[in-house]
């Protein structure tokens, strides 16, 4: 019997490994792995090969298995036809490093890992609410881009994502997760967090690690976190947190490789050390502030009379670029005006001309002899110093064909500088239109940076005021 057994288990390990191929027919192609068995519920499978995400995937003896372990291979996708029949009643499914770029669930797992592979996609057909039962999701090691697939696991407990494609994350695909304790975005790209829900509320999370991303701002005024304990924001570029005050559980937190103002982390550190809050890092060569080791950068705060000097400064350059835009703008008129001045005599002289060219009428044939001697005595009466009149009185012109030549010649470089004059006009009549737009544009930028500097000096002035509350407040006490 125990050679038997042993006989039994070779052989199912034997067909793990290889696996058997079955084609149906030349177009549908069905791969056969048989289960080597690993302990009761266990599925084991040494290595899997599936490189083409449309065969269809069988494991033999996987009825009464709840438990799912590929441990290598070559899988490039797991999609909804596989999680609809193979893997309909599976709870954990453990994946290793296969190479998966696209991976499926079902309604019934409760655990899955795939962690250091090259997921860019999930595959969570829509189901009814809470329909799905994932507890555990380990994605890190990924390329994973958004979280937005994700927002089905309302069971979801612990989600590990480090080291994807982050960049953005919109914190309320987390909000129908009440029972999320554990939330891991280290080493990716993030640079925003935010909520697009009015209050964002995630009770029982008790670890937020965000360190080794690129956050440059976080604000928590509007979260709801009343059993964080852990929050990690080291190597990002942190210059304020805001919000720390309502995280009323917090016990450690990590500060270091940020940013920080000095002031901004006075006053953060002040607030921490009123809630008990230990700074669990901290920079290398830096002596901190209030007993830190956390590096900052001390920025000068601006008087009001700094402020009111540079509003000053704002409505003068204001005043120029009113001036500069309006001798611009004769400029450009008054170019255009010159322009169509010279275009105008352009066209005078070339009428003009073309008056002064007289047809050449041909004379009228006559009889011979006759008319010979009228036309000898009427040359003879006609006065030799009078030879302008003559020939204003002659009947006929005779123009040579050298002559009508020139004319022509002239005529035609004279319509080409036309055409010249004409393309160069509507050059600057389209740069007057593009310079009128980019003057609108200029106008837009002037504007809102001067209301930047409105906001901004809003902003420097409460601050002036709290400052010198707490000057104030210090001196009496």
């Amino acid at each position: 019997m125990l050679l038997r057994y042993h006989i039994t288990v070779a052989l199912g390990l034997l067909a793990c490994y290889a696996g058997v191929v079955f084609a149906a027919s030349q177009s549908e192609v069905e791969i056969v792995y048989k289960c080597a068995t690993a302990g009761p519920k266990t599925c084991f499978l040494n290595a899997v090969q599936l490189e083409d995400a449309n065969h269809k995937l069988k494991l033999v003896d996987i009825e009464d298995k709840t438990i799912l372990n590929i441990k290598g291979g070559s899988v490039v996708a797991l999609q909804p036809q596989h999680c609809s029949s193979v893997f309909a009643k599976l709870e954990k499914v453990s994946i290793g490093r296969v190479g998966l770029k696209e991976l499926c669930f079902a309604p019934s797992f409760v655990y899955v890992s795939a962690e250091h592979n090259r997921i860019r996609t999930l595959h969570v057909p829509e189901a009814a609410p809470a329909a799905y039962r994932v507890e555990v999701l380990r994605l890190n090691d990924n390329q994973l881009e958004s979280v937005e697939s994700m927002r089905a696991f309302v069971a979801l407990k612990e989600l590990h994502l480090e080291r994807n494609a982050l960049s953005t994350l919109d914190m309320a695909c987390f909000a129908e997760m009440p029972m999320l304790e554990k939330l891991y975005l280290a080493y990716n790209r993030l640079n925003v967090i935010a909520s697009t829900v009015s209050e964002l509320s995630l009770p029982a999370l008790s670890v937020l690690a965000l360190q080794n991303n690129t956050l440059t701002g976080f604000d928590l005024r509007t979260w709801s976190l009343p059993n964080l304990e852990l929050l990690e924001l080291s190597a990002n570029n942190l210059t304020k947190v805001s919000g720390l005050d309502n995280v009323q559980a917090l016990s450690d937190i990590s500060l270091a490789g940020n940013r920080w103002q000095c002031h901004e982390l006075d006053q953060m550190l002040e607030q921490l050390e009123k809630n008990d809050v230990t700074v669990k890092d901290g920079d290398v060569n830096c002596d901190g502030i209030r007993n830190s080791s956390i590096c900052c950068t001390h920025v000068e705060q601006p008087t009001e009379e700094t402020l009111q000097t540079n509003l000053a400064k704002f409505d003068t350059l204001r005043e120029r670029y009113g001036e500069m835009e309006a001798r611009f703008n004769e400029t450009v008129q008054k170019t255009i005006r010159d322009f169509e001045a010279k275009i105008r005599g352009l066209k005078e002289s070339y009428e003009k001309r073309n008056e002064e060219v007289v047809p050449v009428t041909p004379k009228p044939e006559t009889m011979d002899g006759e008319n010979d001697e009228e036309e000898q005595s009427t040359t003879d009466e006609i006065p030799a110093a009078e030879p302008v009149a003559k020939a204003a009185q002659c009947d006929e012109c005779v123009c040579s064909k050298e002559s009508m030549d020139k004319v022509e010649s002239k005529l035609v470089e004279l319509e080409q500088k036309l055409e010249k004059n004409n393309a160069l006009l509507k050059g600057l009549k389209d740069n007057q239109s593009q310079f009128s737009y980019m003057t609108v544009v200029a106008k837009h930028e002037f504007r809102t940076a001067v209301k930047r500097g409105e906001y901004k000096l809003k902003e420097l002035s409460s601050m002036l005021a709290m400052l010198r509350e707490h000057v104030k407040h210090k001196s009496t006490t």
